[in-house]
C-alpha cells in the first residue's frame, strides 16, 4: 500500500509550482505565448486491491501564470493527485481538515454506495478535524474517467476555485481496442482560477464572468509535442467551480470514444466538443501534420440572464520529428465498442418532472420551487427500475444537471430525440425560450438506472454550477430497497 506523507507531499508542491512558474502567458489566459513542457499530474495507483493515502486540507501557496496566492489545496498541490484504481478496489482516504472552514470529499460519477464512511456528502469534517473514507468500488464498475471534489453546500464554488479537486481513473478505458495499446495517455485538469490580492475572492464575491486564469493541471499554455501521425489519448476533466469549456484543437479532430467515465456505443467524429462543468470526456487525437496548433476554449454565453466567459489557448501542439510508421486507423469502427444496453428503449417504472429556476436577480435557485434542506427528502425512488426523467429550464440562463451514484442516457433534447452513444452523468440544460422551444422552457428528458442495489441511501442532484447549486439548486433523494 502506497502512503502519501506530508514530507512527500512537501515535495510534490514544489515540483508543481516550480513546473508552473515557467508559465508566461498573460493572466486572462488569452495569450499565445508558449508555456513549459506538458506535464501530467501525478498519479497515485492502488496495490493488491487498495488505495491508501492521506490528504492534507490547507492553506497553501501556490503560482499560476506568474501570480503567487494562498488557496485551499490537497497536499499543497492546485492540481491534486490523478487517483488510478480498478474494479473491485479500495480506496482509504484519510483527510485531516486545517481550514478554518468545514469541508468534506464528494467521489463523482462513481456508482458506489452513499452511506458512510463511502460517498456519503453529507459528512462535515469539521475544522481540525479529521475523517477517513472507506469507497469499496464493484467488481463490475464502468471504467472510464471519474474525480473527488469537496462538496459543503454553500462553500463548494470557493472550495473548487481554490484547488479542491482532482481525477480519479477506473481501470483501462482502451482495454477493448488492441490498436491503440502502448499509445500515450494525457490527463488534462481543465481548472481555472481567480486571483484578486493574492487569495481566492470569498464565495460571496466569486463572479463567473470575471476574468480568470486558465489553467491545464495548473499550468498555463503547457506545450505537447507529438510526431506527424502520432495518436494519443487525451483525457479531459471539468473540474473548475462555474466554466463551460467550447473546446476546438486547430487543424485537426477529435475522436471521442469516452464521457462521463462510461465508454460509448461508437467514436463520435467532432471538430468542437462542448463541455458544461463537471463533464469528462476521452478522445483520440491524430496529429494531421507538422506545424504548431492550439488547443482553445472559445468564448461561450450561458444566456440572456447567465455569464460570459472569455475565451484561451489552453495548451499547444507542436507537431515534428519524423512521421510514425502506420498510424493508426481512426475512427474505431463501431462493431468493436462493447455493447451497452438502451435505456430509452425501456418501458420507465416511474416518470417525473424536475424544474429548475431562479429569481430575477439571479442570486436564488430553486428546485421545484424549493430550495436545498439536508434534511428534507424531495425524491423517493424503489432500487430495481429505470425511471423517465423531465428536466426543465424556465430560466434564462444554462444550467447542468447531474446525480450523484447513478448515470442516465440523454433520449430528447427540446423534444427532440437524440442518438443512442452511451451514458453519462452530467447534460446542459437549455434555457427557456433557447432553441425549437422558443416559447416554452428549456427542456431535456432522460432515463436514470436506479436498479444496483449499491446505490441505497440518501444522495443529491442538483446544478453543477457551484453558483447555482450553492445558492439553493440542490434537492435530496432517498433510494429504498423494494
Amino acid at each position: 500500500m502506497i502512503k502519501l506523507s506530508r514530507v512527500f507531499a512537501l515535495f510534490l508542491s514544489i515540483l508543481v509550482i516550480s513546473l508552473m512558474s515557467n508559465s508566461s502567458c498573460n493572466s486572462s489566459g488569452g495569450g499565445t505565448s508558449l508555456g513549459p513542457p506538458f506535464q501530467n499530474p501525478v498519479q497515485i495507483s492502488s496495490v493488491n486491491g487498495v488505495l491508501d493515502l492521506t490528504f492534507d486540507v490547507d492553506v497553501f501557496p501556490g503560482e499560476v501564470d506568474g501570480q503567487e496566492f494562498m488557496s485551499a489545496q490537497y497536499n499543497g498541490m492546485f492540481a491534486p493527485p490523478t487517483l488510478r484504481v480498478d474494479p473491485g478496489d479500495t480506496i482509504l482516504l484519510d483527510v485531516s481538515n486545517l481550514l478554518e472552514a468545514m469541508t468534506n470529499v464528494h467521489y463523482h460519477g462513481m456508482q458506489v454506495s452513499p452511506l458512510s464512511p463511502s460517498d456519503d456528502i453529507f459528512i462535515m469534517i469539521p475544522s481540525n478535524g479529521g475523517f477517513q473514507y472507506e469507497v469499496e468500488i464493484p467488481e463490475d464498475h464502468p471504467q472510464g474517467l471519474y474525480y473527488y471534489h469537496a462538496h459543503l453546500f454553500g462553500i463548494t464554488q470557493f472550495q473548487i476555485m481554490s484547488g479542491l479537486s482532482g481525477g480519479i481513473i477506473i481501470g483501462d478505458n482502451l482495454e477493448p481496442f488492441p490498436q491503440l495499446d502502448g499509445i500515450t495517455e494525457q490527463v488534462m485538469y481543465l481548472k481555472d482560477i481567480q486571483i484578486v490580492d493574492g487569495m481566492v475572492p470569498s464565495e460571496a464575491d466569486i463572479d463567473p464572468s470575471a476574468p480568470t486564469n486558465f489553467t491545464v493541471n495548473g499550468q498555463t499554455n503547457p506545450v505537447i509535442t507529438m510526431r506527424p501521425g502520432e495518436t494519443q489519448y487525451w483525457q479531459f476533466f471539468n473540474i473548475g467551480a462555474n466554466l463551460y469549456y467550447d473546446l476546438v484543437l486547430d487543424g485537426h479532430t477529435f475522436f471521442q470514444i469516452e464521457r462521463d467515465g462510461l465508454r460509448q456505443t461508437r467514436t463520435l467524429e467532432r471538430t468542437e466538443i462542448l463541455m458544461p462543468t463537471a463533464s469528462r470526456v476521452g478522445v483520440l487525437v491524430q496529429a494531421e501534420r507538422r506545424g504548431t496548433f492550439r488547443l482553445r476554449a472559445r468564448e461561450f454565453n450561458t444566456g440572456p440572464a447567465g455569464d460570459m466567459y472569455g475565451g484561451a489557448t489552453l495548451l499547444t501542439v507542436k507537431v515534428e520529428g519524423e512521421p510514425v510508421d502506420n498510424p493508426i486507423v481512426l475512427p474505431i469502427p463501431e462493431n468493436e465498442f462493447p455493447p451497452v444496453e438502451n435505456l430509452c428503449d425501456a418501458v420507465p417504472d416511474n416518470k417525473r418532472t424536475i424544474v429548475f429556476s431562479e429569481t430575477p436577480d439571479g442570486n436564488t435557485f430553486f428546485i421545484n420551487d424549493r430550495q436545498f434542506d439536508p434534511e428534507r427528502v424531495d425524491t423517493t425512488v424503489t432500487i430495481g427500475g429505470i425511471e423517465e426523467w423531465t428536466v426543465q429550464n424556465i430560466s434564462e440562463e444554462l444550467h447542468v444537471f447531474h446525480i450523484h451514484q447513478t448515470d442516465f442516457q440523454v433520449c430528447e433534447i427540446n423534444g427532440v430525440g437524440q442518438p443512442f452513444n452511451g451514458l453519462q452523468d452530467t447534460i446542459n440544460v437549455p434555457y427557456q425560450g433557447q432553441g425549437q422551444n422558443v416559447q416554452g422552457p428549456g427542456e431535456v428528458k432522460i432515463a436514470i438506472d436506479f436498479r444496483n442495489p449499491i446505490i441505497e441511501g440518501k444522495f443529491v442532484y442538483h446544478c453543477h454550477i457551484g453558483e447555482h447549486e450553492d445558492n439553493g439548486m440542490m434537492a435530496v433523494i432517498e433510494a429504498v430497497l423494494p
